[in-house]
């Protein structure tokens, strides 16, 4: 009989003992409510807001009825259960038949007793399983996957929902590392010195993930405090009852040994310069040694804190059970974090990690790990996931932060945030748009593209590229593809639009603004044309480029087909090209069409570095682009004019 029969087995028997609960209740109807009329007066009810009050002489009828749907909504559970899938033979279907075992056994607890008083009752006196063990549902669309699990969502999309869900209430099969904020070792409560590694076991099965998202700041930075500081003395209790057995069996301790030596070995490779110890005086109790100088534990910096702190918490938890970690970034360098999980996973191979994070850095660090990104929430406790296939062509970082945004998607030019492409666009689009650079434009397309044929991922996409002096077939055929091509050749020429320069030269340099955009100009033009040429041979190259990259060899089977391939790329007409842009660009220059000019012009740095520092203001481009972040009437401006969009 396999562990999936055995369940099933089991489920049976559970509904087995509801069905007579269920006919004890309706057979014997008349005695309970005798019962009622005997007890009511010394009974209290708690409501769900955690009201207390008394029952009523007339409320018979109402009890008999609520306690009755009551066990009706247990066995309605149980039945769920039974219908799940067959859980594919792993180490999650093996921790999710714990879980389940473990339900079981507290219903059968609950439901065998059939005296009056719990007959009528029941709902007072026992949690509902209903709610403690809502995981398992959640927890079985898992349990076809080996590995751990990362859950990834935007704002809204209800993680820490989900974290107090998965926990329910005290199961031992689960348990809870909330987001840490500020850790602090305190022995001024006395009773801290009597932790035992089993009580702190019992801490990490409560469910505290409410807990950090309390109003009262102080009651869950008291609440972690006093966690830190005993999983600090229960680890130290650990460590003196293995000397003691030690001294006992007249053997030689091992360094390495109980949860304190993992933790040595842990910081050995993470922070090398630090020593751990424990001291014999209560005050210090547990100190650190760096480069020779010893300090408390509340002198190690935040990262180190939360390294001890989420260490002892996962080598303290349950054997076979799921570990939930609610933002296992926090406070912890991207580059430590991984190597921090990594040695923690390698330490507890008994345990299912499940992750809850918005960090893509940690989602790039955990290759070993399964995707499942949260797609809806329904309040209270509705989730519907979409697992991120292996080979699904985005690239990771982009897919985090996609699958992280709750707005459309907007893609633009711009090797990474720093870029100036990033910092306008998301000035612009902020309200409406998760702005994702990805370099050049044939990326913008090919990510739009990928988006858009994705729709498991139910999210609207944008592109966003430079002119580059495109045509306006090419423009229009990028506009049926959701491809925004701006008037401007480069993303620097927007900054030196006439609506852009109005607001920035009225800022910097109020006094003599116009004076100074009409000095620029008359040098723009006058640079222009005399590196005319060089326009022209720079347009001419990127448009060679294109063709090439669009024209690429297509067959390649035999070497008549090749031949064919490079005779189809060596057909552009250079000299055509040239004539045609010349001729633009004359004419440009000859109307003094300054639109047209910052559509053509491709010096780019000379212009909004070079010139513009010289004859605008210094660090022109800085001030430009900070005018737009931060100016948002020059913002709604912008997006009237170039960004005929809609989300």
């Amino acid at each position: 009989m396999n562990i999936t029969e055995e369940i099933k087995k089991r489920l049976q028997e559970c509904l087995s003992v509801l069905d007579k609960f269920i006919e004890q209740m309706e057979s014997n109807k008349s005695q309970l409510e005798e019962h009622y009329k005997n007890t009511y007066p010394y009974r209290i009810l708690t409501d769900e807001k955690g009201i207390e009050r008394k029952f009523q002489v007339n409320e018979f009828e109402k009890v008999y009825e609520y306690n009755l749907s009551f066990v009706h909504k247990q066995k309605d559970f149980i039945k769920q259960i039974y219908d799940l899938p067959v859980f594919t033979e792993n180490k999650f279907s093996k921790q999710l038949s714990a879980l389940i075992d473990e339900c079981i056994n507290q219903l059968q607890y609950s439901f065998t007793n059939y005296d009056t008083d719990e007959l009528l009752y029941k709902f007072i006196y026992y949690n509902d399983i209903v709610d403690d063990f809502a995981s398992i549902p959640i927890l079985s669309e898992f349990s076809s996957i080996d590995g751990n699990v990362v859950l990834i969502g935007g704002n809204g999309s209800g993680k820490s929902s989900l974290a107090k869900t998965l926990k329910g209430d005290e199961q031992e099969h689960i348990s809870v590392i909330p987001a840490q904020k500020t850790l602090y070792f305190s022995l001024h409560d006395k009773t801290m010195l009597a932790a035992k590694k089993i009580e702190i076991e019992n801490i990490l099965l409560e469910n505290n993930i409410g807990k950090s998202k309390t109003e009262d700041e102080d009651e869950y930075y008291q609440y972690q405090n006093n966690q830190f500081t005993k999983l600090i003395v229960a680890m130290r209790e650990e460590y003196t009852k293995y000397l003691i057995n030690c001294e006992e069996n007249q053997c030689v301790p091992n360094k390495d040994e109980g949860i304190f030596g993992s933790l040595r070995k842990i910081f050995e490779n993470i922070f090398p310069e630090i020593e751990l110890d424990f001291k014999t005086e209560t005050g210090h109790f547990m100190n650190c040694k760096k480069n020779g100088n010893i300090y408390h534990v509340n002198a190690l910096s935040e990262g180190e804190k939360a390294v001890m702190y989420y260490s002892i918490s996962v080598l303290m938890a349950r054997k076979d059970s799921f570990i939930v970690v609610d933002e296992p970034e926090t406070y912890l360098n991207p580059s430590l974090t991984n190597i921090l999980w990594d040695m923690l996973i390698k330490q507890r191979p008994d345990c299912q990690f499940i992750f809850i994070t918005h960090s893509v850095d940690f989602v790039l660090g955990r290759s070993d790990s399964k995707i499942a990104w949260i797609k809806k929430f329904q309040y209270p406790r509705t989730w519907v996931f979409e697992f991120v296939e292996d080979n699904f062509t985005l690239p990771k970082p982009l897919l985090t932060e996609v699958l992280g945004s709750q707005k459309a998607i907007a893609f633009c030019e711009g090797n990474d945030k720093s870029s100036i492409d990033y910092k306008v666009y998301r000035s612009i689009l902020n309200e409406k748009y998760t702005v994702i650079p990805v370099e050049g434009h044939h990326n913008v397309l090919k990510c739009c593209e990928v988006l858009s044929k994705s729709s498991w991922i139910g999210r609207e996409c944008i592109g966003i590229v430079d002119g580059d002096n495109f045509s306006n077939e090419k423009a229009q055929e990028l506009a049926k593809k959701k491809i925004i091509v701006l008037p401007f050749n480069e993303i620097e020429m927007l900054l030196l639009s006439d609506l852009v320069m109005e607001y920035t030269m009225q800022t910097v340099r109020p006094i003599d603004a116009n004076n100074r955009i009409i000095a620029f100009k008359n040098k723009f033009w006058d640079k222009v044309t005399e590196q005319k040429e060089k326009i022209i041979l720079t347009t001419i190259k990127n448009s060679v480029d294109e063709y090439i990259k669009k024209e690429k060899i297509q067959k390649y089977d035999t070497i008549e087909n090749i031949k064919t391939g490079v005779s189809n790329i060596a057909q552009y007409d250079v000299d055509s090209a040239y004539q045609e842009i010349s001729k633009r660009l004359c004419k440009v220059i000859s109307d003094k069409n300054y639109e047209m000019l910052l559509q053509m012009c491709n010096l780019k740095k000379e212009i909004s570095c070079g010139i513009a520092n010289v004859l605008l203001d210094s660090d022109y481009e800085d001030k430009a682009t900070q005018q737009i972040m931060t100016n948002k009437e020059l913002q709604d401006k912008l997006l009237k004019q170039y960004f005929n969009i809609t989300a």
